[in-house]
């Protein structure tokens, strides 16, 4: 019963939030000076026609029954068109939203399993040189915000050595290639993964060393268990919890880092679209796209949540 009603608090603090969200960023978007007229690449446009151009598009009204208009179309299901484009919001990130998702799933994946290895050879290896040696490279790359980080790796991979693609998300005409579409997905991956595996590699090892002085731990070892045995299940399985559920709590930050990555590396994801609709005042587009990460959070949080659960049901991590 206690689950239930757990639940059922989620769900209605998922729902309020997103409507506070949505608001604050309407208002923003409000207040902003930007402006869809130049949204074509005409910086040139005289007042008089600008102002006609918002009238058109019903931007000259009150912040509250612009945000009551979009809100009593969102309920009837009706996301709107894009003011750029003029094409249904549904339709327009159907493309981008497959790109993050491909993005974002992978790069976790790998930054899972890289935390994991890492941090066990950490623990074996403690304050060995290849154990300060792992957080000293980790913890430079952290120390870099994911622009500057992306930065260099277009100087190096694509200006210097010249040997990856820089932007986009395939070659024109190669848009069916996997091959292609993998070597442009190779630095966002990289650079998402790099910029985000100290703190993840930390928690897995904090959570390794404290699982090393658990009773069952010591048992293990006294009864003659191989460093594998113990390692690969009892301590991996003790601390497995714990690294899930922060890898759910993290999923905020860990998005906003894809979506700046993909601005960086021009990637057509939710992140590149959602830049451009905010730049440009394109309130269909951004309004939708800033729920819609709202919702991947949480999903996000309650995907590791059962995971906990279903690792290990005796403990609680979340």
């Amino acid at each position: 019963m206690n689950g239930v009603k757990i639940s059922i608090y989620k769900v209605f603090a998922t729902c309020f939030l997103m409507f506070l969200s949505s608001f604050l960023c309407f208002a923003m978007l409000y207040y902003s000076k930007a402006s869809v007229v130049f949204a074509s690449g005409n910086d040139v446009v005289s007042l008089e026609t600008k102002n006609r151009i918002e009238a058109n598009l019903n931007l000259d009204k009150p912040l509250v029954e612009q945000y009551k208009i979009w809100l009593l179309k969102v309920f009837k299901g009706d996301f709107g068109t894009s003011l750029i484009s003029g094409e249904k919001v549904l339709s327009l990130i159907v493309e981008p939203l497959k790109n993050t998702f491909i993005l974002t799933i992978i790069s976790l994946f790998i930054l899972f399993f890289l935390s994991i290895v890492l941090a066990l050879f950490c623990v074996i290896y403690q304050d060995s040189f290849i154990d300060k040696m792992i957080n000293f490279l980790t913890l430079s790359f952290f120390a870099l915000p994911p622009f500057a980080l992306a930065l260099i790796h277009i100087l190096i991979f694509g200006f210097f050595l010249k040997i990856l693609p820089i932007s986009g998300v395939s070659d024109i005409g190669f848009e069916d290639n996997l091959l292609n579409r993998f070597e442009h997905l190779i630095l966002p991956l990289s650079t998402l993964v790099l910029s985000h595996l100290a703190i993840f590699l930390r928690i897995a090892r904090t959570s390794f060393i404290e699982s090393l002085n658990q009773v069952f731990i010591l048992n293990a070892f006294a009864r003659g268990l191989s460093k594998i045995r113990v390692y690969g299940h009892f301590i991996l399985k003790y601390s497995l919890g714990v690294i899930i559920s922060y890898f759910g709590a993290s999923a905020l930050s860990f998005i906003m880092g894809a979506y700046v990555v993909e601005s960086i590396f021009s990637y057509n994801g939710i992140g590149f679209l959602m830049i451009q609709s905010i730049i440009f005042k394109d309130y269909p587009v951004a309004m939708f796209l800033i729920m819609l990460s709202i919702l991947m959070v949480n999903f996000f949080i309650l995907i590791s949540t059962l995971l906990v659960k279903i690792i290990n049901p005796r403990l609680n991590y979340a």
